[in-house]
C-alpha cells in the first residue's frame, strides 16, 4: 500500500502551541483526465504509475522525476500535480510542494487531495510558530482558505469543520467560528467534540452560562463525558462557582484518575471553595506523585494557614520558596502566616521589603504590577491599623492612592484610620477635602454623613443620609448607618424605625436581622435579640459575625454554654485573626471557667485589637481570678484609658476601687 501522510490528532488553541494535523490522502481512485492524446495519455499514465511505486519504495527523488516526465506530456493534469505535492511535502520540500499543490488547485479547483495537502502544509507551519511569535497572518489566513474549500467540496468531512472553527478561534472571529461548529453539530448531532468546542469557544466570548447550559444539556445525554465535565468545571470555576467547579472536576477525575492536570484543576476548585481538608489530601496525592510540584506546596501551606496548622504552613512555604526564590506570592504568603501567628511587626517588615524589590524609579507599573502594589499596599495599611501604626497605615493608604482608580473608596479609609486614631476632627477634616475632589462619591457622602453625627449634628447626618437613597439594594448600607447613629445617641425608638423599614424592604438578607439583634443588645433586651440572631442564621448559617454575637450574649450571661462555645469556635475558624471574635471565644472559656484556654485567646485577641476597651476588661478579670491583681490593675486601667462607653468604664472603676484593697491585703 503507498505511503501517506501520517494522520495526526491535533488541537490548536490561543493559548498554546499549535500542533499539526495531517489529513491522509486517498488513493488514485481515478484515471487521469484525458486532455492529451491516446498516446500521449497512455505515456502519462506509465510515469505517473512509474512515479507512484518509486515513491512507495522511498526513492523520491526518482520519482519527482517521473511525475516531471507525466506533467511533461500532460501539463495540466491536476491529479498528476497534488500526488507530486504529496511526495515533496514527505520529502520536506514544502516550497516545491505548495507549488505543485496550488497548481494542482489551479487545474481542478474541486480536487480535495491538493487542498488537504495544502492544508496540512499549512497547519504545520503555524504549528512550528512559537509563543514568542506572532502567528504568520498570511499562512493563518491560507489554512482558513483550504480548510473552506474542503468542506464546500465534502460537506461531511467533520475533521476539517472542527479545524476551520478552531482556525476561525485563532483569527479572533468567534462568530464565524460558532457557525461552524454549529454546521459540524448538524453533521453529527450530540457530537462530544462538536460540543466540546462550541462550549470552549462560548468560554472564550466570557459566556460562561451559555456553556454551563449546553454542557449540563449534553451530560444528561452523554453522562460518561469525562472531557464535557472537565469544561464544565472549567465553566464553573470561570463563573467562581466552586463548589459546583469542584463537583465537575470530581466527575472528570473518576474517569481519568491518572490525570494530573485535571487533579490539579479539581484541586484548586477544592481549595476555592472551602473544602480544605479534601483540597489539603489531594495535594499531598499530587505532591506524592510530583515532588517538585511548587504550587502544591504553597497551596499546603496557605491550607494549613487557614486551619491554624501554622507549623506544617510555615514547613510548605519554606519548601515552595526553595522552588520559586524570587516569588513575591510566596514572600507574600509568608507575611499573611506572620499576621496570623500574631508576628505582626515581621509581617510589616516583610510586606514593606516585597514592596521596595518591587519600586520602579519612575513610578511605571505595567496592570499586573499595579495589583499587586494595590494588594501589599492594602495590607500594609491594616497590618499597621491592627499595630496601632495608624500613621503609617495613612501613609499606606496615601501611595495607593496614586495607583487606584476608586481614589474616592481609599479616601474613606483614611477617614476610618484616622477615626481608629482617635483623631475625629482631622477625619472630618479630611472627608470634607476628599469631598471637593470627589463630591458625589457615596462612600465619602455616607461617612461624612456619620461624622458630623458623631459631632452632635444627628439630624442633619441623617437628612443627608436620606438624601442618598435610590430605592436600590444599596440602600441597606445606608439604613445600617443611620441605625448606627441612632443607637450611639441611644434614640431606640428612631433606631427601630429604621430597623423596621430594613426588615420590610430586605426580608431575605442576613444583615438586617443582625441590626435588629444587635439593637436589641444594646437595650438589653437579650430574648429578643437571640431570636432575631437565629433568624439571622436561618438565613446563613455560618455567619460569622451572627455567630460571634450570639455566641458572646449566650456565653456573657452563661447560658447555653456548649452551643455558644461551638458557635464562636466556627466564628473564629472563619476569621482567626478578628480581635473580637478571639475576645468571644476567651470570653466563654472564662465563663466555663476554663481560665487556660481562656487566657490564650484572650491574649491573642489583644494582638489583633490591642486598642478595644473591653477586651482589657475581660483580660482583667481573668487576671483578677487568678490572683494576678497587679496585671489586673493594669488591663482595667487600660480600658480607662481608651474606652468610651460609660457604662463600661463606670464598671471598671468600681473594679479598680474594689481592686486597692486586694493588693493592700497582698
Amino acid at each position: 500500500m503507498r505511503r501517506t501522510l501520517s494522520t495526526n490528532r491535533v488541537i490548536l488553541s490561543v493559548v498554546s502551541v499549535i500542533a499539526v494535523l495531517a489529513f491522509a490522502t486517498t488513493g488514485f481512485g481515478q484515471t487521469a483526465r484525458a486532455q492529451a492524446s491516446a498516446a500521449n495519455r497512455a505515456e502519462a499514465y506509465f510515469h505517473f504509475t512509474k512515479a507512484r511505486v518509486l515513491d512507495e519504495q522511498g526513492q523520491w527523488n526518482e520519482a519527482i522525476a517521473e511525475y516531471q516526465k507525466a506533467l511533461a506530456v500532460d501539463p495540466n493534469n491536476s491529479l498528476i500535480y497534488s500526488e507530486m505535492a504529496d511526495t515533496y511535502y514527505r520529502n520536506r520540500r514544502v516550497r516545491e510542494a505548495v507549488d505543485a499543490a496550488d497548481k494542482a488547485v489551479q487545474a481542478d479547483r474541486n480536487n480535495i487531495e491538493a487542498h488537504k495537502t495544502l492544508s496540512t502544509i499549512y497547519t504545520a507551519m503555524l504549528g512550528n510558530a512559537t509563543n514568542q511569535q506572532p502567528l504568520p497572518a498570511d499562512t493563518l489566513n491560507r489554512a482558513v482558505r483550504e480548510f473552506a474549500e474542503i468542506i464546500r467540496i465534502d460537506a461531511t468531512d467533520t475533521q476539517s469543520y472542527m479545524m476551520l472553527g478552531q482556525l476561525y478561534q485563532i483569527r479572533n472571529e468567534p462568530a464565524k467560528a460558532a457557525e461552524i461548529y454549529k454546521k459540524y453539530l448538524g453533521i453529527e448531532p450530540g457530537s462530544e467534540q462538536g460540543i466540546i468546542a462550541l462550549a470552549k469557544l462560548q468560554l472564550d466570548a466570557g459566556n460562561e452560562k451559555e456553556s454551563v447550559d449546553m454542557l449540563e444539556a449534553f451530560l444528561k445525554e452523554r453522562p460518561d463525558s469525562d472531557a464535557a465535565y472537565a469544561t464544565l468545571g472549567q465553566a464553573y470555576s470561570n463563573l467562581q462557582r466552586f463548589d459546583e467547579a469542584a463537583a465537575a472536576y470530581k466527575k472528570a477525575v473518576e474517569f481519568n484518575p491518572d490525570d494530573l492536570e485535571l487533579k490539579k484543576n479539581y484541586a484548586q476548585a477544592l481549595f476555592f471553595s472551602d473544602q480544605l481538608n479534601d483540597a489539603a489530601e489531594l495535594y499531598q496525592a499530587l505532591l506524592r506523585a510530583e515532588p517538585e510540584d511548587g504550587i502544591a506546596l504553597l497551596r499546603l501551606g496557605q491550607i494549613y494557614r487557614r486551619q491554624m496548622k501554622y507549623a506544617l504552613a510555615r514547613q510548605n512555604f519554606e519548601k515552595a520558596a526553595a522552588m520559586f526564590s524570587d516569588s513575591v506570592e510566596v514572600q507574600f504568603n509568608f507575611a499573611l502566616l506572620e499576621r496570623d501567628e500574631g508576628r505582626l511587626p515581621e509581617a510589616v517588615a516583610r510586606v514593606a521589603d516585597i514592596l521596595k524589590r518591587g519600586e520602579r524609579p519612575n513610578g511605571r507599573y505595567n496592570e499586573g504590577e499595579k495589583q499587586n502594589r494595590r494588594i501589599f499596599l492594602t495590607n500594609l495599611a491594616l497590618f499597621n491599623t491592627t499595630l496601632g501604626n495608624h500613621g503609617a497605615a495613612i501613609q499606606a493608604f496615601t501611595e495607593l492612592k496614586t495607583i487606584a482608580s476608586d481614589t474616592d473608596r481609599i479616601d474613606a479609609l483614611i477617614v476610618d484610620a484616622y477615626r481608629s486614631a482617635k483623631q475625629p476632627d482631622k477625619a472630618l477634616e479630611y472627608c470634607e477635602q476628599a469631598l471637593k475632589a470627589a463630591p458625589d462619591s457615596r462612600d465619602l457622602l455616607i461617612t461624612h454623613a456619620d461624622l458630623i453625627a458623631e459631632k452632635g449634628r444627628i439630624d442633619e447626618g441623617i437628612r443627608n443620609l436620606q438624601k442618598l437613597t435610590r430605592g436600590t439594594d444599596e440602600d441597606l448600607g445606608i439604613l445600617s448607618t443611620m441605625t448606627s447613629i441612632y443607637e450611639r445617641a441611644r434614640k431606640w425608638d428612631q433606631a427601630q424605625d429604621v430597623v423596621n423599614t430594613a426588615i420590610r424592604r430586605f426580608p431575605a438578607d442576613v444583615n438586617v436581622y443582625l441590626l435588629q439583634g444587635s439593637l436589641y443588645e444594646q437595650q438589653k433586651k437579650f430574648n429578643e435579640a437571640e431570636k432575631a440572631f437565629r433568624k439571622a442564621l436561618e438565613i446563613e448559617k455560618d455567619s460569622p459575625a451572627v455567630l460571634n454575637y450570639l455566641g458572646y450574649i449566650l456565653a456573657d450571661r452563661g447560658q447555653k454554654l456548649q452551643e455558644a462555645l461551638a458557635m464562636l469556635h466556627k466564628a473564629v475558624e472563619k476569621e482567626p485573626t478578628n480581635g473580637a471574635y478571639l475576645d468571644s471565644l476567651g470570653w466563654a472559656y472564662f465563663r466555663m471557667n476554663q481560665l487556660e484556654r481562656a487566657e490564650e485567646h484572650l491574649t491573642r485577641a489583644l494582638i489583633f485589637a490591642g486598642n478595644n476597651a473591653t477586651i482589657h476588661d475581660h483580660m482583667g478579670d481573668l487576671y483578677f481570678k487568678t490572683m494576678r491583681y497587679e496585671q489586673a490593675r493594669i488591663e482595667w486601667n487600660k480600658t480607662l484609658a481608651i474606652g468610651d462607653d460609660s457604662e463600661e468604664v463606670e464598671r471598671v472603676k468600681k473594679k479598680l476601687d474594689g481592686l486597692k484593697t486586694r493588693i493592700a491585703i497582698k
